[in-house]
């Protein structure tokens, strides 16, 4: 059986311990990602791994996945998208250690001694990790629910980034002033 996680755990403590999260957290309990999703009964399944490396820095990476039932753009049915994203956190008391890191490293800065929300991090995660727009696949929205224009619009658009044009300054070429040397 897999265990929800807590919202609150102490970042720094299970970093010095080598210790990882392995779990699920409820969507139900996330405002802002229940603002985008249809499903919120579900879960997202977390994995961290919390340690420090040998220079002190301490850090948390892992897994985080879930998936989502959001609102196709196109026809406003339900669509499911699934979202698998990876993260690495470097645990910081100040934004001025943000220096000391990789760039691959997120900044999460929290006091040593002090709780943070696990939950909130999962919610931000997938937050970042949903698509600009959220939308079926070209030709599998459900028939006869995305007016033709809609229809037409993203084959323009699908063309328009597979072909290679005719450049927009083409056009150009037919201004072209004669110099006043030329006979």
């Amino acid at each position: 059986m897999v265990k929800s996680l807590p919202d609150r755990i102490l970042p720094w403590q299970l970093a010095r311990s080598g210790r990882t999260l392995q779990g699920q957290v409820p969507l139900a309990q996330m405002p802002q990602l229940g603002q985008e999703i249809l499903n919120r009964q579900s879960v997202a399944e977390v994995e961290l791994a919390f340690d420090c490396d040998e220079g002190g820095c301490c850090f948390a990476q892992g897994r985080i996945r879930a998936d989502l039932q959001l609102v196709c753009q196109r026809c406003l049915q339900p669509v499911e998208i699934e979202l698998d994203t990876q993260t690495k956190l470097g645990l910081m008391v100040a934004e001025s250690e943000i220096h000391r890191w990789p760039d691959e490293y997120e900044p999460w800065i929290v006091e040593p001694e002090e709780t943070a929300s696990l939950w909130s991090l999962v919610e931000e995660e997938l937050l970042l990790a949903l698509p600009i727009v959220a939308r079926h696949p070209l030709g599998e929205c459900p028939q006869g629910e995305v007016p033709q224009w809609v229809v037409d619009q993203d084959k323009k658009e699908e063309q328009g980034t597979s072909q290679q044009g005719s450049s927009p300054f083409a056009v150009l070429k037919n201004f072209k002033i004669k110099d006043k040397r030329d006979p």
